[in-house]
């Protein structure tokens, strides 16, 4: 992982997510970090004129960057951009252009005012970007990550859709253990062939990195991948989604409680491959 993307509106949920990735950047051994910022769409323009936003913009920026070093280390390359672009389509821009191999971003309950315009477009961003995005929930502080859990069902095609490359270079930039938390019945008794030939793609997928599967079954996923990943010491949880298919399940109601805010655990987010 050699480039971290992290969007900033200075909201606390923001400045928090970028405090954990300068933590997370310093264990992965990040070459860069670049903090953007928007004033685009600022009312203050209309007052101060463009150049006074964008000089407090970078003044901002550059306080943010202070308290950042010291959490990321010496050997990190923070990189300052303020721009005046749309939120999403500015991040879009910065992945192509610097090859970008993570974003990480702050989010916060729908209701809370503390949303501001980082927490509002997060999903949207998970949505439509080519790499992982790591999620970061507002009351989430770094620990050091020894272990993560990847939550995906066996099922048919497993192999052929799991970005099982991209997940095993973060694990093994991490130095991690992984979990795979097999959403099936362990007795096999149901779908036993789906649970064979997805033990059989686990194992072709993850050998070469520390892994092991545990089966929290069928019924209430979310209930039991957030008592697993409480009980046994999980800094961080990653998920696969097909255009969004688990994270519009997962933001909703009970579930981004108990999965984005009650463990306070991050959520990084792959996109599957799409053999279509």
């Amino acid at each position: 992982m050699k480039t971290m993307i992290v969007p900033v509106d200075f909201s606390l949920t923001s400045i928090n997510a970028a405090e954990y990735a300068a933590q997370m950047a310093k264990q992965a051994q990040v070459e860069k970090i670049l903090l953007y910022y928007t004033y685009g769409g600022s009312y203050q323009i209309l007052d101060d004129g463009v150049d006074i936003v964008r000089a407090e913009a970078n003044s901002q920026l550059q306080h943010l960057a202070d308290t950042l070093i010291p959490l990321a280390g010496q050997d990190i390359k923070l990189e300052l951009i303020a721009g005046d672009g749309f939120l999403i389509e500015e991040v879009l821009k910065l992945v192509e252009k610097h090859k970008a191999d993570l974003i990480v971003m702050g989010i916060t309950g729908k209701n809370t005012i503390e949303q501001k315009l980082i927490g509002s477009n997060t999903l949207r961003i998970a949505s439509d970007s080519p790499c992982p995005v790591l999620i970061v929930p507002s009351k989430a502080k770094f620990e050091h990550v020894k272990n993560v859990a990847l939550s995906m069902k066996f099922k048919a095609g497993i192999l052929d859709e799991t970005p099982y490359e991209g997940i095993k270079s973060i694990i093994k930039d991490l130095n991690a253990n992984l979990v795979i938390l097999n959403v099936a019945d362990e007795s096999h008794r149901v779908n036993p062939q789906n649970i064979q030939s997805g033990l059989t793609a686990t194992h072709l997928m993850f050998d070469d990195v520390h892994a092991k599967i545990e089966f929290i079954g069928e019924e209430d996923v979310v209930a039991h991948v957030s008592h697993y990943i409480n009980n046994n010491e999980i800094q961080m949880l990653l998920s696969i989604t097909h255009k969004l298919g688990f994270l519009a399940s997962l933001f909703k109601g009970s579930v981004t409680k108990q999965l984005a805010f009650y463990t306070n655990v991050p959520l990084m987010v792959f996109k599957a491959i799409e053999t279509d």
